[in-house]
């Protein structure tokens, strides 16, 4: 029996809280022969008004997937890494930073380098529709994820302080540095 997949009202809600629900959902990526599954353990919010994200300054080419309709995949590279983000609302998405890989696939997916390269996301998938599209597939939480710390973001220059990052606790594959204290689950 197929599992209904996560939909695009989903992702039309605040950031903030798409982040942290996201945790604890499995993304498929499904590619020539193979797919490869894994369980999202980290992310990252990017809001409005918020100098640390990508659409701060307005729709650009670079950032357009960020204007694109909730579950839209923004992705892009940074020092010769690929980052892959979910969006939320109009320029306004969540950084996938980790994942915990689900069998058969064995490979490391902490930090957002890992987890593009991990599980085939490049940078030909920007703009590709994860809500309802075939490359991607969203399912939701197999069941409780227990407890979830937040953190300020990771590699980011402006905003450094705000409680925008979201981990499941004890979660081995979230990266480093791990996010501090604990808000429920």
């Amino acid at each position: 029996m197929l599992e209904r997949r996560i939909g695009r009202p989903f992702f039309d809600r605040p950031t903030a809280a798409v982040a942290r629900e996201l945790l604890g959902t499995r993304l498929e990526v499904h590619g020539t022969g193979a797919t490869r599954r894994a369980r999202i353990v980290e992310t990252e919010a990017y809001v409005a008004r918020d100098p640390a994200n990508h659409a701060w300054g307005g729709a650009t080419r670079r950032n357009l997937a960020m204007f694109g309709a909730p579950g839209t995949l923004y992705v892009y590279r940074i020092h010769q890494v690929v980052c892959a983000n979910l969006v939320t609302r109009p320029g306004q998405a969540v950084l996938l930073r980790a994942a915990a890989p689900l069998p058969p696939l064995v490979v490391e997916l902490s930090g957002p380098g890992r987890l593009c390269r991990g599980l085939g996301i490049t940078i030909a998938d920007n703009g590709q529709d994860a809500a309802a599209g075939p490359r991607f597939s969203l399912l939701p939480r197999a069941g409780s994820v227990g407890p979830i710390v937040v953190g300020p973001r990771v590699g980011v220059r402006q905003a450094t302080a705000r409680p925008l990052r979201f981990a499941l606790a004890g979660e081995p594959a979230v990266s480093r540095p791990r996010p501090g204290g604990r808000s429920g689950g």
